[in-house]
């Protein structure tokens, strides 16, 4: 280290040191991340019950990180609706995103981990608008939008 890098850092110290600061980061930031989600109506959450079964055998920590992961896809489809030309314009569209964005956020080696899960979850989006491809239009996003809500709502521990 030269001698003006360690000037750079004594003074940096001295001066933590006379005002008395502290630096509160705390790490990792998703600890400590709360997502607040409305409850979906009692017609919505029917399209979760192929969740049912595999729900008990999943870690708070897992459903918590899904959960929240539903609720940023949620947000995703509300802004892209802002958008002058939508990226997510069709369902085939958003399977890929979705699919793609699960691939980034779930670790190569957590894949699989609770048999049906993935079947399951896409179950609750063929509940919502069907299997049959079509346009994104806004009642089709709106639709989008409650199932990943709903998603994000069952993966939640509320007393359970």
């Amino acid at each position: 280290m030269n001698a003006g890098a360690r000037w750079i850092v004594a003074g940096v110290l001295l001066f933590f040191a006379w005002r008395g600061a502290s630096l509160n980061i705390e790490w990792p930031p998703a600890g400590t991340a709360a997502v607040s989600v409305p409850q979906p109506s009692a017609e919505n959450l029917k399209w979760a019950e192929p969740l049912r079964e595999i729900l008990p055998k999943m870690t708070p920590k897992d459903r918590k990180y899904v959960s929240n992961f539903y609720s940023a896809v949620a947000f995703i489809l509300l802004r892209d609706s802002d958008r002058d030309t939508p990226i997510i314009s069709d369902t085939t569209k958003f399977e890929a995103f979705q699919a793609g964005s699960l691939r980034l956020a779930i670790a190569r080696g957590d894949v699989g981990k609770y048999e049906g899960l993935g079947e399951a979850i896409d179950l609750v989006y063929i509940a919502a608008n069907g299997a049959d491809p079509k346009p994104v239009d806004d009642a089709v996003r709106s639709k989008l939008v409650a199932a990943s809500g709903v998603l994000s709502w069952v993966m939640k521990i509320h007393g359970e």
